[in-house]
């Protein structure tokens, strides 16, 4: 019995090839995106922590830098939304163009699997004709 052989095989490897470089890029967007909302996480956590020393201190200066330091967490925090938001805006089109590749491997597959079922259903039927031509000489002659 000879052996399948899909006549696209080379265009499925490179489409799953394309579907891994896609999820390997959706991943480092996801992490981008996670260490921006890691550095925000940070920011509120040092914002509170210096609300909790302003409020036990009295000494005017100390008041003032912690005001200053507070500019400086709310400039921060800014830059990191926007930042957050451009980063959701490429994970997005990271995951689109993942969904995409994994459609395009998809088709692929299940095209590979259609005739590879087709294959199996003829060589089955072939193999039942051989059989049936070695009984019917094997057996056909006799009375």
């Amino acid at each position: 019995m000879k052996k399948f052989n899909f006549s696209l095989q080379k265009v499925l490897d490179f489409r799953e090839f394309e579907k891994k470089q896609a999820e390997a890029e959706l991943g480092k967007a996801v992490a981008e995106e996670t260490k921006i909302q890691d550095t925000l996480d940070l920011i509120a956590q040092a914002h509170v922590s210096t609300v909790r020393a302003a409020d036990s201190t009295h000494d005017v200066s100390e008041l003032f830098a912690a005001q200053n330091y507070f500019r400086l967490l709310n400039q921060r925090k800014e830059e990191s939304l926007t930042a957050l938001a451009q980063a959701q805006v490429i994970t997005e089109e990271k995951r689109e163009a993942m969904l995409e590749a994994m459609k395009n491997c998809k088709v692929l597959e299940n095209l590979r699997d259609k005739r590879k079922s087709d294959w199996k259903k003829a060589n089955q039927k072939e193999e039942e004709n051989q059989i049936d031509d070695i009984v019917t000489a094997k057996y056909g002659d006799r009375p």
